[in-house]
């Protein structure tokens, strides 16, 4: 164990060298984030921080499985599931960054999101029981592949879509992702090297971009390399969680306890797409009506609205899980949801009535 933390110690000075050195190239070549009617930053900021500090947490994760696999920790059994879960990441990462730098078509991004899909039900990564959610348990093989690469591609733009104000997207993966290592922790799975590997490149890149500022040349987003990959892998994190049976003795519905941390980027997607159909728009067109947006337009700062985010975050994870233990997972999901929908609907009156 001390030989991996010390690979993570590694990943996140490397990672922080390599932010830097691409917030250097991206200033020596232009390449910026572009300004919309929709950005709130001020000055020049690249949007590559993905492009750094993505192949840090996989090189990391390979160098911690090759440490468990010389302990014996890691059998051939797992040799599968990992080069199915590192290649959907470097697929994703490719397009992440050509999206980047020349940009690219939502229909273009759907049809890799699906490539990923199927390679993560191929090797392994299949959701295959509901728990009860909707009255249904064990699934069809075909369904649960359907399903699944539903929820991959549903995971990958919902995460993309909360990426709107500094530090949001990877303060909400680095909570999840310390919930994730602890489940898998308990579990006793070589899969918590994943997310503890995305925590040690995940901190460097969150000072870069929280306390960075474009006068000094330091500040970087994300950009879509960073979310989408993020999205992936909370996804693929859920999905395992949920098939592990050992989840079952921390609590009575491995569903809830899976996919709790992305219930908050799910329910603003679905807010999103409910007010752009209502209002007769194209649901892939961004605007301005995320949660983060709104607080914003309430008056709130950058920080303030960051700070009501997380604690969002915090409570829908944790009372989700805490409901889930007295009723079923179907009312259990429909009472949150109801209840973000209603809250969304208020401060959109109140925005309204403000003219703002």
């Amino acid at each position: 164990m001390s030989i991996v933390i010390i690979a993570l110690i590694i990943s996140c000075v490397l990672s922080a060298l390599l932010i830097r050195l691409i917030i250097r190239y991206a200033y020596s070549h232009n390449l910026f984030d572009l300004h919309t009617k929709r950005k709130i930053h001020k000055g020049d900021v690249p949007r590559l921080g993905g492009v750094a500090f993505v192949p840090v947490a996989i090189l990391s994760f390979i160098s911690g499985c090759l440490i468990l696999s010389g302990k014996g920790e890691i059998t051939v059994d797992n040799t599968k599931p990992i080069i199915g879960l590192v290649a959907s990441i470097v697929i994703m990462y490719i397009f992440g960054v050509a999206d980047d730098i020349k940009g690219l078509r939502y229909r273009t991004k759907f049809i890799y999101q699906f490539v990923v899909g199927i390679v993560l039900c191929l090797t392994g990564f299949l959701l295959s029981n509901f728990y009860g959610l909707l009255g249904l348990y064990e699934l069809p093989y075909t369904f649960g592949v359907c399903v699944t690469i539903f929820l991959v591609i549903l995971s990958i733009n919902a995460f993309n879509f909360i990426d709107g104000i500094d530090g949001l997207s990877s303060s909400i993966a680095i909570l999840s992702f310390v919930y994730y290592s602890v489940v898998f922790c308990l579990n006793g799975s070589y899969i918590y090297l994943l997310p503890l590997s995305f925590i040690s490149v995940l901190l460097p890149f969150f000072y870069f971009n929280f306390f960075g500022k474009a006068s000094r040349h330091d500040k970087t987003f994300m950009g879509d390399t960073g979310s989408t990959v993020l999205g992936l892998v909370l996804c693929v994190l859920a999905v395992a969680i949920n098939g592990d049976p050992k989840t079952a003795m921390l609590h009575q519905n491995p569903l809830i306890v899976a996919f709790s941390p992305l219930l908050l980027p799910y329910f603003d997607v679905i807010n999103v797409v409910i007010y752009r159909l209502i209002k007769g728009k194209n649901p892939f067109n961004a605007d301005d009506n995320h949660f983060h947006h709104k607080l914003l337009r309430l008056g709130l700062s950058q920080h303030s609205a960051l700070l009501v985010e997380l604690i969002v975050f915090i409570f829908i994870t944790g009372f989700s899980i805490f409901l889930s233990t007295f009723v079923g997972i179907t009312v259990t999901l429909a009472i949150m949801l109801t209840a973000w929908l209603a809250a969304n609907a208020i401060i959109t009156s109140i925005l309204q009535k403000r003219n703002c």
